[in-house]
Order: C-alpha cells, then structure tokens, then sequence
C-alpha cells in the first residue's frame, strides 16, 4: 500500500478478522526508514477519542473500509502509546508487535 493510499484511509470504518466494526481510522504512521505505511491508529469508543495503535501487516482494504488482520479485544485491550511528534520509538514499535503477535521482521518481507 502505498502513502497516498494510506493517507485516504482517515476516517475509514475498521472491522476485525471475524467483520465486527473496531471504529475508525485515525491517523497513518509510516517506517522511517522504507517510507512505507506501517501502523494505523483505530479510534474506538463511543464518542472515538481513544486511538489504539495497530500494524497495517496482513489488513486489506476494500472501498470506504479497512479489513485487520486481528480481532476486536485484542485492538481493544492494547497498550496505551502515545506517540509524540508522530513517531513511535523504536522500543515502542518492538513492544506493540510483540503485543499483536507479529514478527517484526515479516513488516517488510513475508516469513517463511
């Protein structure tokens, strides 16, 4: 997925794997390095002012919505990052994959 396409994603409806409605699209965090869209904040709650880290790697998107690659709970129960001036630090990148399960590795080219 590239930049601009990421960046359309704002405000898009999200759903888990199962298709339960997760919330929206917050904000796109892109690799520092690669340029490459990476994380996705999902602004959940009633009134969606709690935004929840999640990594793009396995989410597909359809028209007007994005598809996760995790379920409700999960996005629901993640750690609180905030992210300041938009990054995230490494350590916190590290942490948040190791919370969804994901290699770190399989971010940038498919796990054998």
């Amino acid at each position: 997925m590239d930049v601009e396409r990421a960046q359309d994603l704002i405000g898009t409806p999200v759903f888990d794997r199962n298709g339960n409605r997760v919330g929206r699209v917050g904000n796109v965090y892109v690799d520092d390095v690669t340029q490459q869209p990476e994380w996705v904040t999902v602004r959940i709650g009633l009134l969606g002012v709690r935004e929840t880290f999640v990594p793009l790697t396995g989410a597909t998107t359809e028209e007007n919505r994005l598809d996760l690659d995790v379920d409700k709970d999960r996005v629901k129960n993640a750690p609180r990052v905030e992210a300041e001036h938009g990054h995230l630090t490494p350590e916190e990148g590290r942490d948040l994959y190791h919370y969804y399960g994901v290699d770190q590795g399989s971010a940038e080219q498919p796990s054998e």
